[in-house]
C-alpha cells in the first residue's frame, strides 16, 4: 500500500534547503575572505550540504521504520523516535566533521565535539519541526480532497435520489394528464406523447453522466415547457433566449436547468388571468432562470435540498456560486455556463 507520509515532497524541500543553506556559506566565506578564501568556501559549502542532507534525509527515513509504532500514537514510540533522531544527526555531524579534519591534517579536540553535538542538536530540531509542519499541511490537504470528494459523491448520490424521486411522480401525473387529453384533444395529447417521449429518452440516456452540452440541457428543458404548455394552455408562458454559439460550446451540471423550471410551476399559481411567466436567458457566460412571482396559498410538499444540491456540485465543479435573488414579483437563479476544461 503506498504510503501517506510525503516522502517526495520532504525530499525536495530537503536538498533545496540543504542547497540554499551551502551557498549561503559559500557567499559568506567568499564576502568574509574574499578570493583567497575560495577553497575554504568550496569545502564549507560541500560539507554542509552534506550534513544538512544527511540530517534531513534521515528524518525522513526514521518516520518510515517507525511508522506502526507512530500510528499508534505510543509515548515511548515517539520518545524512541526522537531519541534516534537527534543521535543520528549528531554521530552525522561529529564523523564527518573528523573525517573531514583528517582529510585537511587538523586535529579535533574535545571542544569541537560539544559544539559539534550542541549545532547538531539546533540543526535537528529545525528540522524536525519543518518537517512536522510540512506533514501536518500535507495531511490537511489531503483530508481536503477527501472531504471534496466526499461531498462531490454525496452531491451526486443527492442529485441521482432526485432525479428517483421526481421521475415516478412525473410520469404518474404525466399519464394522468395524457389520458385527459386523449379525450378532449387526441393532436394535443399526441403532441404531449411526443414530447414525454423525448423528455423521458434524455433523461434515461444523462441519468449517469455529470455533466452535459448546454444544447441538451435546454432541449430536455424545451421538451417539458412544451407539455406544460400544452397541459396549462394561456395560464404559462415561456420563453429561451441563448445565443447559438454558448447552446453549442457551453455546458452545464446535468437536470441543473429543468428542476428549477420544475419548482417554479410548482410553487406557483397558473390561470389565465395571471399567467405564470418563466424565462430562460443569457447573461455574458452564465444563465438565468427567472420566473413571476405568485405563489400558491397551500404549499406543496417540497425536501427544499434541490438548489442546496445544485449549489454544492457547481461549487465542487467549478468553484461557482450559484446566485439567488428574489423580490416581491419575480425569482431568478443564475448559474455559470462551464467550458470544456471544467469537464475535463
Amino acid at each position: 500500500m503506498k504510503s501517506k507520509y510525503p516522502v517526495k515532497k520532504l525530499s525536495i524541500l530537503n536538498f533545496l534547503f540543504a542547497f540554499t543553506s551551502a551557498l549561503f556559506v559559500f557567499a559568506f566565506v567568499i564576502v568574509l575572505w574574499g578570493t583567497k578564501g575560495f577553497q575554504d568556501a568550496i569545502f564549507g559549502s560541500l560539507l554542509t550540504l552534506i550534513l544538512l542532507a544527511l540530517a534531513g534525509f534521515g528524518n525522513i527515513l526514521w518516520p518510515l521504520l517507525f511508522k506502526k509504532q507512530l500510528a499508534v500514537r505510543s509515548l515511548n514510540s515517539k520518545k524512541t523516535y526522537y531519541t534516534l533522531s537527534y543521535v543520528f544527526t549528531s554521530l552525522i555531524f561529529v564523523i564527518i566533521v573528523i573525517c573531514y579534519n583528517q582529510l585537511i591534517h587538523e586535529p579535533t579536540d574535545f571542544i569541537e565535539i560539544v559544539s559539534l553535538i550542541v549545532i547538531s542538536i539546533f540543526v535537528n530540531t529545525l528540522v524536525v519541526v519543518f518537517h512536522n509542519y510540512v506533514v501536518l499541511q500535507d495531511a490537511k490537504m489531503n483530508a481536503d480532497m477527501e472531504n471534496s470528494q466526499l461531498k462531490a459523491a454525496n452531491a451526486e448520490a443527492s442529485n441521482q435520489l432526485l432525479r428517483q424521486q421526481i421521475h415516478p411522480h412525473f410520469l404518474f401525473n404525466a399519464l394522468n394528464i395524457l389520458k385527459s387529453l386523449y379525450k378532449i384533444d387526441p393532436n394535443a395529447a399526441e403532441e404531449y406523447l411526443i414530447c414525454l417521449s423525448d423528455f423521458l429518452r434524455a433523461s434515461v440516456s444523462n441519468n449517469n453522466i455529470k455533466i452535459v452540452r448546454l444544447k441538451d440541457e435546454i432541449k430536455l428543458c424545451q421538451d417539458y415547457l412544451r407539455m406544460q404548455k400544452i397541459r396549462f394552455g394561456d395560464a404559462l408562458i415561456c420563453s429561451v433566449s441563448i445565443g447559438e454559439v454558448m447552446l453549442e460550446s457551453g455546458f452545464v451540471p446535468s437536470f441543473s436547468i429543468q428542476p428549477l423550471l420544475e419548482n417554479a410551476i410548482k410553487h406557483n399559481e397558473l390561470t389565465e388571468e395571471f399567467p405564470l411567466s418563466i424565462s430562460i436567458k443569457q447573461d455574458t457566460d452564465r444563465i438565468i432562470v427567472s420566473n413571476s412571482l405568485r405563489l400558491k396559498n397551500i404549499p406543496e410538499a417540497s425536501t427544499g435540498s434541490g438548489l442546496a444540491n445544485l449549489s454544492e456540485r457547481y461549487r465542487i465543479l467549478s468553484n461557482d456560486e450559484v446566485q439567488i435573488e428574489t423580490n416581491e414579483t419575480t425569482f431568478s437563479v443564475s448559474i455559470k455556463v462551464l467550458d470544456h476544461k471544467v469537464t475535463i
